[in-house]
Formats: C-alpha cells, sequence, structure tokens
C-alpha cells in the first residue's frame, strides 16, 4: 500500500487561496446575477435588439469596414425607428381596446381628477400657493411627478437597452472567442450547446417575432386599404387592433389568421344586411383576398424568409401566448428565450448523458476542451456564414 504523502504547507496555501478566489467570485457572480434579476426584462429586451440588428450589422459590414459604426448605423437608423413605430402601434391598438371595453372611459377618468379648475386664481403668486397648499392640487402634483418619474425611469431602461445591445454587436465575436478560450475550451459540449441556442435564438428573435411583426403592419395596411374603396359604408372597425391580433394569430397553426377573417366578415357581413343584401359580396372577396392572395404571401415568401423551420410551430406558439402571462410585457422575449434554452438542452445535453447509443462511450465534458477546435469564437456571427460577401 503507498504511503500517503503529507501535505505541504505550500499546497496548503495554494489549496486555500483558491478556495478564497472561488468564494470571492462565487460573491461577484451573486451580484451579477441579482442586478440581471432586477433588470430581467431590459436584459432579454437587449438580447432581442441585438438578435434583430445582427444580420443587419453583418449587411452593412459588407460596405464599411467598421463593425462600430456599421453597428451604430444600425441602431440610430434602423432599429429605434423600427422601435418607436411599433410602439406607436401598439399603442393606438391599446386605445382602440380600451374604447371597446368602456367608451367613456376618458370622461370618467377626467370626471375624478380632483382639479377645480375653476377656481384657480389669476394672480400667478396667490396660484402657486394653491396649487402647494391645496391638497386637491398637491394629490395631482404628486400622481404627475409619479408618471413623469416612470416614464423618466423607462427612457432610461431603454437607453441602457440600447447601449447593451450596441456592446453585443460590436464585441460578440471578440467575447464569444475569449470564453472559447478560457473558460469552455475549443471542442466541448457546452460549445454545441451555445451554439445551438444562438442559432435559435437567431431564428426565434430575428424570424417569428419579425414575422408576427411584419404581418400586424401588413394587416393593418390591407385594413385601413379596403375600409377606403370598401362600397356602402362598410367598413372594418378597430383596424389597427385587429391587425395585431392577426399577428398574433399567425403563431397559431393552420387556421390562426383564418379565426380573425371569420370575424371582420361576420362584422361586415352585419354591416351589408343592416345597408343592403346586395352588398354581402363585399366580406366574401375580403376572405377569399386574405385568405388565398394574403396567406400565400406570408406562407411562402414572409415566413420562410425570416423565420424559417427551426422550432416546431406549437412550442413557439406556447413560448409566445405563455410569456407574457407568466412573466409580464418582457414575456413576449423571454418565453421564447427559455423555450430555446430547454429545446437545446433536450436535444443536444441530454441524449449525450443517457447515453442511449453508445454505453461504453466515455460520457462528454461540459466546459473542458481539446483536439479539433469548433466554431464557437464564430457563434454570433451565423449570419456572415450563410450569407457570405460579393
Amino acid at each position: 500500500m503507498a504511503e500517503k504523502r503529507p501535505v505541504e504547507p505550500e499546497d496548503r496555501l495554494l489549496r486555500n487561496r483558491r478556495l478564497w478566489w472561488g468564494a470571492f467570485g462565487l460573491v461577484l457572480l451573486g451580484v451579477v446575477a441579482w442586478i440581471g434579476f432586477r433588470y430581467l426584462g431590459w436584459v432579454v429586451f437587449g438580447l432581442f435588439t441585438y438578435y434583430v440588428g445582427r444580420p443587419i450589422t453583418n449587411r452593412l459590414q459588407r460596405y464599411i469596414s467598421s463593425r462600430t459604426i456599421a453597428a451604430a448605423l444600425t441602431l440610430t437608423f434602423i432599429i429605434v425607428p423600427i422601435l418607436l413605430f411599433i410602439g406607436l402601434f401598439l399603442g393606438i391598438a391599446a386605445n382602440q381596446a380600451l374604447q371597446i371595453l368602456s367608451s367613456d372611459a376618458a370622461a370618467a377618468l377626467v370626471s375624478r381628477l380632483p382639479l377645480p379648475i375653476d377656481q384657480l386664481p389669476t394672480d400667478p403668486v396667490d396660484l402657486v400657493v394653491v396649487i402647494f397648499t391645496d391638497p386637491s392640487y398637491s394629490s395631482f402634483l404628486n400622481q404627475f411627478g409619479g408618471f413623469v418619474g416612470v416614464v423618466t425611469a423607462t427612457l432610461f431602461n431603454v437607453f441602457l437597452t440600447l447601449i447593451f445591445a450596441f456592446f453585443l454587436l460590436v464585441d460578440d465575436l471578440r467575447l464569444s472567442q475569449w470564453f472559447k478560450e478560457n473558460i469552455f475550451g475549443s471542442d466541448s459540449l457546452t460549445v454545441e450547446y451555445l451554439r445551438g441556442v444562438d442559432k435559435g435564438l437567431n431564428s426565434v428573435y430575428f424570424g417569428y417575432t419579425l414575422t408576427i411583426f411584419v404581418v400586424m403592419i401588413l394587416a393593418a395596411l390591407i385594413y385601413g386599404l379596403f375600409n377606403l374603396v370598401a362600397p356602402g359604408g362598410i367598413r372594418i372597425p378597430y383596424a389597427i387592433l385587429l391587425a395585431v391580433v392577426t399577428g398574433v394569430f399567425t403563431l397559431i397553426p393552420l387556421v390562426g389568421r383564418s379565426i380573425v377573417y371569420v370575424f371582420i366578415v361576420a362584422i361586415m357581413a352585419a354591416q351589408a344586411l343592416q345597408t343592403g343584401p346586395q352588398l354581402l359580396w363585399v366580406p366574401i372577396v375580403f376572405f377569399v383576398l386574405m385568405v388565398l392572395v394574403f396567406d400565400n404571401v406570408v406562407r411562402t415568401y414572409i415566413r420562410p424568409y425570416l423565420s424559417g423551420k427551426s422550432y416546431d410551430m406549437a412550442l413557439v406558439m406556447f413560448a409566445y401566448l405563455l410569456g407574457p402571462i407568466l412573466f409580464g410585457w418582457y414575456g413576449i422575449f423571454l418565453g421564447p428565450l427559455l423555450m430555446v434554452l430547454i429545446v437545446e438542452f433536450v436535444t443536444k445535453v441530454m441524449p449525450r448523458f443517457t447515453n442511449v447509443e453508445g454505453e461504453d462511450e466515455p460520457m462528454p465534458e461540459i466546459g473542458t476542451g481539446g483536439g479539433s477546435p469548433m466554431e464557437f469564437g464564430d457563434f454570433p456571427d451565423t449570419d456572415r456564414g450563410e450569407t457570405p460577401a460579393g
């Protein structure tokens, strides 16, 4: 039996140092995790912005040598206008939804405001004194100040999100290469898993999400144009809101958008019966055009070009529909992220550990590697390989 070698003081000191550094690293990791949890919604929104802007930045880099300039142009002239337009679009849809819920909502809100405007003094000094001493006005000022604070905080968080996306657009390759060489190793299961997650997020964020928004915008244009040319006073009510619903129902396989079309046709048919039965051809023409023309354009061109076929549509549907219900506004980004993480783990990692096909093969290492290098350093740049310059 081999004699056990005594532990040298130097070895004990080295082990203690490693333990202290490991504990310190765990503390730092906990701080980062706490910050990420506090800003979870904005972090996933930043990831979405990055994946939407990455293919555009890659295209611009064909003509602009500096990736920093290409990323700045992408965010300033493409991503920010798109976000503003989508925000305005969804704001109009939300306003129409409120109109449906209660047409007297605005009047009721104004009537509840404790502001006796007709009793305000005309003298500026007396006006300031009344505003800051009267409980009614001071309560309103507090509410208004809270509203301004929320808007300011939101704008600041959006600014931080854009900076985060810009940082990723500029340094994604450098970061991935550093982690591959110093943390994960060149040939490891972690590398393969992260490459799959990257491709999945590119497909989901740039693909499916943009598909939803493109369908929303096109449906809004079609509904608005139809309202302009439809005869006999037949109209599609709340066109923007129904366009948003059409985009969301794109996630439902087979019959998604058709449900919205049938609802719109029923409304227009009721209008036609009130105006004149001879106008029933209008909703029929609308339904035929949407099903045979618009839906074919979405299936043939829009969806394959943007989203591809990386994941089953049922998974994508549940991710997008359950995400906002479970997590709030940012669930539309966090739900698909969790779906990609889970699916890639089940398809790439779990089979390695169950080892069904080769029970005699050794278990793969996670985070350590050797042998032929994989392309993990290029994982944020998968688009560049798919669309080479020239």
